[in-house]
C-alpha cells in the first residue's frame, strides 16, 4: 500500500508557471511528466506553447550516407 500524497497542481496555478524562465518551465514539465501530475504538465505545455521559442527545436535524425562499393577494376 502506498502512502498517501497530497497533489501538488494547487501549488502550481498557470500565473505562477508563467513568472517562470522558459528553462524552469520546460524543467517542471519533465518534473509533471515523471511524477504523473497531467494538471502542472498541461499547464507548463499552454506556457511554452504561447512563448515564441518555447519549445525545443525538434531535431530531424541525420540520413546515413549511402556507401557506395569501389568498381572492380578489369
Amino acid at each position: 500500500m502506498q502512502p498517501f500524497r497530497p497533489p501538488r497542481a494547487p501549488l502550481w496555478t498557470r500565473e505562477r508557471i508563467e513568472a517562470l524562465s522558459t528553462p524552469e518551465v520546460r524543467q517542471l514539465l519533465e518534473n509533471a511528466l515523471r511524477l504523473s501530475e497531467p494538471e502542472i504538465a498541461a499547464h507548463c505545455g499552454a506556457v511554452l506553447d504561447a512563448r515564441p521559442r518555447g519549445r525545443a527545436p525538434v531535431r530531424k535524425a541525420k540520413r546515413k550516407a549511402k556507401s557506395v562499393a569501389p568498381s572492380e577494376a578489369s
